[in-house]
């Protein structure tokens, strides 16, 4: 049985190998003469995956040809034309397909293949000819279908082509983006393409070429249809780029051979991204130029009108902020004193609000609503706007009165660098290695945007409280920093971090939390801390009291608690609930002990029996206290 089993799993393993091994494709290929023809391969390796090409040796192939191994289980033979010369015929004889002719051709392999090409001097196979007549062969590009192209001169022209390779001509303007008058096949215009032409010759046809226009005029003629008289006015036009002062919308004289510019204002009039042309509809998204090649030209405009309404804005400064309406790239004028009314189109229903150089947007209120949050010095859009909406815009000028830091064990550890700046402007706060950057900064540039690019390790701490990146596995980070903060960097190493978690029996005793010397109001909920990171705790002594891992902590100097966080640790604050032991008074009257309920327990009770008192709650010279 084992045996058999060992037999079974050699067969499925050579089975398997047989399915990723790479199949190598032989090749032969034939030519007639190594002189007019160049070839290679290329293959992609089915390991490595790396691209790769081969010359082919051509004089190895004449006659029964030459065989050869393509690497890989498909390729492609490329096979080119020398100078002067031309391929006649490629034939895949394996499976009977042709490839083009001309000046190159190719074969794509999946398996193996017999190869046979022929060629010829160039010249030997134009067996046809036709006439070219130009009247400007400057402007004029004429090739044949494989690009090579055709010199002309002025006047008449005889070019002989090859009838199964190098027809349709292609046929455009020396000058791109210009047009040519007119290009006729035997006394008929063939059609362009933006410009462009490709006319099929037969030998002996005669081809056409007029590049420059005849001194001729054209008219355009503009309409509207039902909706002439409310958008009558919608366009502007320019010939040869120069605007039309007195066009009336309606008609427009111009030459043969100028371009002819049809402009709308889509500000406020709907166009439907089309107008029509001589009965065919046209792209149109604001603007279309043309160049008049006949004598009349017809354009339809279906165009309607926006409504249009006010909204109404005021602001605090007008030298601080300028308002954009909708896609306008002209502000409005501001009022000093009160509102400012803006007129918005349907399509176009908002505003943009720029602060001015060193200032910021502090807050705007729509209809009496904030309408968004963090500003800063950057653009603010309000958008979707209704008729006789209040905006109001409070800005003041940049004040970078505050200062932070940044230290980096090693900024070299992003591989692909780094990105830190400010909310407000993306102002870079450039990081050194081992050293504390600091940097001024106002209110309205946070957050700041701190991101890694592909760093050994990712731990930020602000303060010595690890930071949470934008999401799990992220190096790309958002920090609110105070004034005196303090962030931590580790990109080359990955330093100890310890849980910190609050726990208290009594509310409001806490007066303040500090980490690293700085306040930190959200500690209620602990957070993660860098290891050495200092805790200081400040409590109202008279009401709460702190534990340190279940251990009462000592104050400092100031009164306050303070912990160096080396593991994982556990701050109580608790209710100050008694005594740790009572003594008699020197002055006292009596030591008599009375339980809650008033009845006497011990009379003139000495030190020790104080002392020895169970836990709770007593009654001692008129004053409540505890026995813990």
């Amino acid at each position: 049985m084992r045996k058999l089993y060992s037999f079974l799993m050699i067969a499925v393993m050579a089975i398997a190998m047989s399915f990723t091994a790479k199949a190598d494709i032989t090749v032969t290929l034939k030519v007639d003469d190594a002189t007019r023809l160049t070839a290679y391969y290329q293959y992609t390796d089915p390991v490595t995956w790396s691209y790769n090409e081969e010359t082919i040796d051509l004089t190895q192939c004449v006659g029964d040809g030459g065989t050869f191994t393509i690497p890989a289980s498909y390729g492609y033979v490329y096979i080119n034309a020398t100078d002067g010369n031309t391929i006649t015929s490629a034939i895949n004889e394996t499976d009977g397909s042709t490839a083009g002719t001309g000046s190159s051709t190719y074969f794509y392999l999946y398996g193996d293949a017999v190869l046979s090409v022929t060629s010829a001097d160039l010249e030997s196979t134009r067996t046809a000819s036709c006439t070219v007549n130009v009247d400007d062969a400057s402007k004029v590009i004429l090739s044949y279908y494989s690009g090579a192209a055709i010199t002309l001169e002025n006047g008449t022209n005889t070019v002989k082509f090859n009838p199964n390779g190098e027809s349709p001509f292609q046929i455009q303007h020396m000058n791109y983006g210009e047009v040519l008058y007119s290009v006729k096949l035997n006394g008929e215009n063939q059609a362009d393409s933006y410009g462009r032409y490709q006319v099929n010759v037969a030998d002996g046809d005669i081809l056409d070429i007029n590049a420059n226009f005849p001194d001729e005029p054209t008219k355009v003629t503009f309409s509207y249809g039902e909706n002439e008289a409310e958008v009558l006015g919608c366009i502007s036009v320019k010939v040869d780029g120069v605007a039309v002062e007195d066009f009336d919308g309606k008609t427009l004289e111009a030459k043969l051979g100028q371009k002819i510019t049809i402009e709308g204002n889509t500000n406020l009039y709907n166009f439907n991204y089309a107008i029509d042309v001589d009965g065919s509809s046209t792209y149109f998204s604001g603007n279309y130029e043309f160049t008049a090649t006949k004598s009349e030209y017809t354009i339809t405009i279906n165009a309607t009108k926006y409504t249009t309404y006010n909204v109404y804005a005021k602001v605090n400064d007008i030298n601080q902020i300028s308002i954009y309406p909708g896609n306008s790239n002209t502000p409005v004028t501001l009022s000093a004193d009160g509102y400012t009314a803006i007129e918005l189109t349907s399509n176009s229903n908002y505003i943009n609000i720029m602060p001015a150089t060193d200032c910021f947007v502090k807050s705007v209120l729509l209809n009496g609503s904030e309408y968004g949050s963090n500003y800063g010095t950057s653009s603010v859009s309000v958008r979707n706007l209704n008729e006789n909406d209040t905006i109001i815009i409070s800005s003041e000028k940049m004040v970078r009165d505050m200062t932070a830091s940044i230290w980096v064990d090693d900024i070299t550890a992003a591989m692909y660098g780094y990105s830190v700046y400010r909310y407000s402007d993306r102002q870079n706060v450039s990081l050194i290695s081992n050293e504390t950057v600091s940097f001024n900064f106002g209110e309205s540039d946070n957050p700041y945007y701190m991101s890694f690019y592909q760093p050994t390790y990712c731990n930020i701490f602000l303060n010595g409280i690890y930071q949470v990146p934008q999401y799990e596995g992220s190096t790309s980070y958002y920090v609110t920093f105070a004034n005196g903060d303090q962030a931590k960097v580790y990109l080359a190493s990955d330093p100890e971090k310890f849980a910190v978690t609050f726990t208290q029996d009594i509310e409001g005793a806490v007066t303040s939390v500090a980490t690293d010397g700085q306040e930190y109001a959200n500690w209620a909920t602990g957070f993660t801390a860098l290891g050495g990171t200092k805790v200081t705790v400040a409590v109202d002594n008279k009401k709460a009291q702190v534990t340190i891992d279940g251990e009462k902590a000592e104050t400092d100097e100031n009164g306050n608690y303070v912990v160096e966080i080396t593991k994982d640790t556990i701050i109580t604050i608790s209710e100050t609930t008694g005594i740790e032991s009572v003594s008699i008074a020197p002055n006292a009257i009596n030591n008599n002990v009375y339980n809650m309920q008033g009845i006497l327990i011990i009379k003139n009770a000495s030190t020790e029996q104080l002392n020895n008192l169970p836990a709770g709650l007593y009654i001692v010279n008129g004053k409540k206290v505890v026995r813990k």
